[in-house]
């Protein structure tokens, strides 16, 4: 009995009560013993360094197709194509799930302005149900998580080069591009009538500080917030964005995520690490990252936004 205290107490675990696990262990489980459903979801979702994930390029024609759609269906029924492509092999739930996300695009954009926007987000979302477990982006997409646990990366994806689609923008820009039309690139005074976006986008940076798992990346999020804050605070001038973001470049280089120039745009739109054509089934061989199919199509950068 006392040799049976000890090893409760001090000694050996005992052997019969499996070790507690993290969520992250457990992560790593569903990986281990469903290497397909890993393979999809990773091939969609990019982790874990987000270069140029397909879930980006399916945010960018999403975002595009209400405008863009009616002309050019096919581009948009191509995408459909690379989403049933990428989960051909995953566990049958999540392939009928990315089945309904991959059908939308062939059906919907055609549709222009009468696109059913609700239904990509609610099949958007459930395949990100379907990957969370193996997947921190797919995990983010789903609603937020516990403060700090984001990873740097991933943050910094979402900042430099994920489309606004389901943001408060409602477009196919990146959130620099956005914020850029807000309290500038370079100082410039900030729109008097978008006080409803400034505020949204202060509260989007807001839980992205609480958010991150870095602390250089953190506090450089703080210097791209400060110009939202004193608009919020009745400062009506902006000195830009140009020096804050180069900061959170460097911030999210040192963190393993090749974040663009902030001055790096085309046709009012900056173009970050993605590129949006080069999953498409007509990508062209060039290993150059193209511009945003909102670039492609002509899309106003406001397109779709609160302008």
């Amino acid at each position: 009995m006392l040799l049976s205290g000890c090893s409760v107490l001090g000694g050996e675990p005992d052997p019969i009560s499996p070790p507690a696990v993290s969520d992250g262990g457990s992560a790593a489980r569903t990986a281990t013993e469903d290497p397909a459903l890993s393979a999809s979801c990773t091939a969609f979702w990019g982790d874990p360094d987000y270069a140029d994930p397909l879930s980006r390029v399916v945010l960018d024609r999403a975002g595009t197709a209400p405008h863009a759609g009616p002309s050019d269906p096919h581009f948009y029924t191509m995408t459909g194509d690379d989403i049933d492509g990428v989960f051909e092999g995953a566990p049958a739930g999540l392939r009928e799930d990315a089945s309904t996300l991959s059908d939308w695009f062939r059906t919907e954009p055609e549709r222009g302005d009468a696109a059913d926007l609700d239904g990509f987000r609610a099949a958007w979302e459930a395949v990100a149900g379907g990957c969370r477990d193996v997947s921190a982006a797919a995990l983010w997409a789903t609603g937020p998580g516990e403060d700090g646990t984001k990873p740097a990366a991933l943050v910094c994806a979402d900042v430099f080069d994920t489309p606004g689609t389901l943001t408060h923008f409602a477009n196919a820009n990146v959130l620099t591009s956005n914020m850029f039309k807000l309290v500038g690139r370079t100082a410039q005074q900030v729109p008097a009538d978008r006080r409803e976006d400034v505020q949204a986008t202060d509260d989007l940076l807001a839980a992205e500080i609480a958010a991150v798992d870095d602390d250089a990346v953190r506090s450089a999020l703080e210097l791209v917030r400060t110009p939202f804050q004193d608009a919020l605070a009745g400062e009506p001038w902006s000195e830009g964005l140009q020096s804050p973001l180069t900061e959170l470049g460097a911030a999210c280089d040192a963190a393993g995520y090749s974040a663009p120039e902030p001055g790096d745009q085309e046709d009012g739109a900056v173009v970050g690490a993605s590129a949006a054509l080069q999953h498409s089934t007509e990508a062209q061989p060039s290993t150059e990252a193209q511009p945003s199919t909102e670039a492609q199509h002509g899309t106003d950068p406001d397109h779709g936004g609160r302008s």
